[in-house]
């Protein structure tokens, strides 16, 4: 199932690790982005037609042309700063899951360094690890500050593999959201899922997933498995 040379994991973050969206009051968030982005000159009719939910809108407006590249830049700080107030408000209150401890300090008896990119800002993901005693299991943490497109584009896992040092055919990507793996597959990664999030089973299999696990605890055990067998 896992290549011989596989040297590390990219975990997205938000129910793959650790549940934060649950203590996040997207809705609340979602008109506020919108009236910061009519206020720099995006269109409501693309506003509109923005995938669902905050991280949708944030990353369509990206993707856009409406606005010039310095103006976009202004934007999407603006925007996040917004939504991080939001995101931050589950620091203190959101637990790993099960087993996600447990295989993270596992890690270097298994071989293998780990890195997490995510859509969630770099200084939250931080925070919330820091404060369950983790953060040191992670050479490499990219979040969505100073990326210029969030997933499912590339462009995070290719960094965080930069910053590790490691060849994207040598890591394996490990999120719970189709687009976790498509930006796995994007970056030329093989990738898992974990059917901890809001993709099912068959859409992470149809975006490209070797196989999904129904928690870290399972995907625990298989990489133990893999390790008998090296």
């Amino acid at each position: 199932m896992f290549s011989a040379d596989l040297q590390a994991l990219v975990f997205d973050f938000d129910r793959t690790l650790a549940p934060l969206g649950n203590f996040v009051k997207w809705r609340e968030a979602l008109p506020l982005m919108r009236e910061r982005y009519r206020a720099h000159g995006v269109p409501e009719a693309h506003l509109d037609s923005a995938p669902r939910g905050c991280f949708g809108l944030f990353g369509h407006v990206a993707r856009g042309d409406h606005l010039a590249p310095d103006v976009l830049a202004r934007a999407q700080v603006e925007v996040s700063q917004i939504l991080a107030k939001y995101e931050a408000a589950g620091i203190g209150q959101v637990e790993l899951f099960a087993g996600s401890e447990a295989l993270l300090r596992a890690l270097p008896v298994l071989g293998l360094r780990a890195g997490i990119v995510s859509s969630n800002p770099e200084w939250v993901i931080r925070d919330v690890l820091e404060h369950r005693d983790v953060s040191g299991c992670f050479e490499a943490i990219v979040g969505r500050d100073g990326l210029r497109h969030i997933k499912p584009d590339p462009e995070g896992m290719l960094l965080c593999c930069q910053s590790l040092g490691v060849q994207p055919a040598s890591c394996l990507g490990v999120g719970d959201n189709a687009g976790d793996i498509e930006a796995s597959r994007a970056a030329g990664m093989p990738a898992v899922g974990v059917a901890t999030g809001v993709s099912k089973e068959p859409e992470l299999l149809a975006a490209g997933a070797l196989a999904v696990y129904d928690g870290i605890p399972a995907l625990h055990a298989a990489l133990g498995a893999w390790k008998a067998l090296r």
